[in-house]
């Protein structure tokens, strides 16, 4: 009889952010609060989408979201934690 043996490994995955501009706050009608936004580039970089998912969330409502007078888009970051599809 042969013996079987099984290894199990458990791996951990720690990302670290660091802003290279300075935290925009602006206020979410969504939320009703002041919140520190985040660039589509970051929302994508914390939830591991690209980019284009993140506009195709915004586009459908999925994700509150403010624009500049530049014409800028900035995320809440709040928005990114309820369950996409």
């Amino acid at each position: 009889m042969k013996k079987r043996r099984e290894t199990t490994i458990e791996t951990h995955r720690i990302q670290i952010i660091r802003w290279r501009r300075p935290r925009l706050t602006a206020w979410c009608n969504v939320c009703s609060a002041h919140i520190r936004t985040i660039t589509p580039e970051e929302a994508a970089a914390l939830t591991q989408v690209t980019i284009r998912t993140i506009y195709r969330r915004v586009e459908a409502g999925a994700l509150h979201f403010t624009e500049t007078a530049e014409g800028a888009l900035l995320i809440c970051p709040d928005s990114l934690t309820i369950k996409q599809h």
